[in-house]
């Protein structure tokens, strides 16, 4: 017998093997039929609400709102998101029921529910913007491995995300920026972040060797080179560097007869010793750094052009100290608390005198400001350091207004000391105050992100 012959039947089988809940009223809105489902969903039996209306299963809640009910007031197909008193989440789509003629017979509809589907997207929600946290906090981490610190500015995370990316690639970095912005800092964290970190780290300032020796420094010498050199010859810093990282500081300062032996070394990677006829082949890294405007001095015909480009292959220029006063209040921190640990002591800044600290140019950049935080803990005889003991007076002026300043400086203990007592009772404790300031503190601070 074709099923097409026995259409009850058909029917009967759809209704039954139906993914959605089907539910089904006269034009009065009269409950004619609704799947054994409806239990599931609604927490009443499917028997129980035959012949009752809806409008009234609506009053009571069970139907919130009735999709039908609305149907058969619009005379419009409607469909909408339907949660019920057990908690289940449904999508709910319901037709009129029109006869030929455009008369009114009822309203179908169809419910299926998404609980699980809306759970699991909530759940993927959140679990992405866990992975989010987390990628945070394995950055965070990375450059703490890494011996970068925390920075808000956005020129120095520029520096941050090239450094890391080019620790992992062997290729040849020129590290810019004024002299003591910290260019050896970040020329260590590359080679310790590398395939190479198990090997020498050799630092080569070219403006602190005399010219007559740089070459034989570099490169090495055989024995009767010149008149007193050693018996036996000796290594060249490229080859002390080995299967580790070279780092040509001042490059500026090479001699141009020296800038083309480098360009030779760069191109052919070996060099040969002052004296000798071998070529010696290299694996190192080779770092360089300048204080200097490269391409300046190229146009004054001062450094070798070709050569530039040899070395220019990934630059990072790090900004001085004053175009970046965000890392001022960290690194005072950071300094004091190695000294401190340095020379066994307890000593730290008040908020006016790190104020002070922060609005200064300091045109030596790092290594000035660590010379002066050094000094100043050393010499200083109280434990907190005012302006007073140093004879120094505040200035006024400067880019930021003294309360921004101070905020500035509350963050960074704040989000420090929350680290070492991360709730509000432990840091209100540390502190001495309240902890309904230190809650505040803490979602002004810490939980801001």
């Amino acid at each position: 017998m074709s099923l097409l012959k026995s259409p009850e039947l058909l029917v009967e089988h759809i209704i039954n093997h139906s993914f959605d809940e089907i539910f089904v009223t006269d034009a009065s809105g009269n409950v004619l039929f609704a799947s054994s489902s409806f239990k599931n969903l609604f927490g009443i039996q499917a028997e129980e609400i035959i012949n009752q209306n809806v409008f009234v299963l609506e009053e009571k809640g069970i139907l919130s709102p009735s999709v039908t009910g609305k149907v058969l007031k619009t005379k419009n197909r409607e469909t909408i998101i339907q949660e019920t008193r057990l908690g289940r989440k449904l999508v709910v789509s319901a037709y009129p029921v029109v006869g030929p003629n455009g008369e009114m017979h009822g309203a179908l509809s169809f419910s299926r529910d998404i609980t699980e589907l809306d759970y699991l997207k909530r759940t993927n929600e959140q679990v992405a913007k866990t992975i989010q946290l987390y990628e945070k906090e394995l950055e965070i981490m990375r450059n703490k491995q890494n011996h970068l610190r925390p920075t808000k500015n956005k020129k120095m995370e520029q520096v941050y995300n090239i450094v890391n990316k080019v620790s992992t690639l062997d290729v040849t970095v020129l590290l810019e920026g004024e002299s003591g912005v910290g260019k050896n800092h970040f020329a260590q964290i590359i080679h310790q972040t590398s395939d190479r970190k198990e090997h020498p780290f050799i630092e080569v300032n070219c403006g602190a060797i005399p010219e007559s020796l740089i070459e034989s420094e570099l490169f090495g010498y055989e024995e009767g080179a010149f008149t007193g050199a050693k018996k036996g010859g000796r290594k060249g810093y490229f080859e002390s560097a080995a299967k580790g990282t070279i780092f040509l500081d001042e490059i500026a300062e090479l001699p141009i007869n020296l800038q083309v032996k480098l360009l030779s070394v760069l191109q052919n990677r070996s060099i040969q010793r002052v004296g000798g006829n071998s070529k010696i082949n290299l694996d190192c890294r080779i770092i360089c750094a300048s204080n200097q405007d490269l391409q300046s001095l190229i146009k004054q015909k001062k450094f070798r052009e070709d050569l530039y480009y040899r070395i220019n292959v990934i630059k990072v220029f790090i900004p001085p100290l004053r175009e970046r006063r965000e890392d001022i209040a960290p690194l005072v921190y950071d300094l004091a608390e190695e000294f401190n640990e340095k020379y066994r002591m307890n000593k730290q800044f008040t908020p006016q005198m790190m104020t002070w600290i922060c609005r200064q140019e300091w045109p030596g950049n790092i290594r000035e400001l660590r010379n002066f935080i050094e000094r100043t803990l050393i010499t200083s005889n109280n434990n907190h350091i005012d302006l007073d003991q140093i004879g120094i007076d505040l200035p006024l002026g400067g880019e930021l207004t003294l309360d921004q300043y101070m905020e500035m400086i509350e963050e960074e203990l704040i989000v420090r000391m929350y680290k070492k007592f991360p709730s509000s009772v432990k840091l209100a404790k540390r502190l001495g105050i309240s902890q309904s300031k230190a809650n505040r503190k803490i979602n002004k601070y810490v939980k801001k992100a």
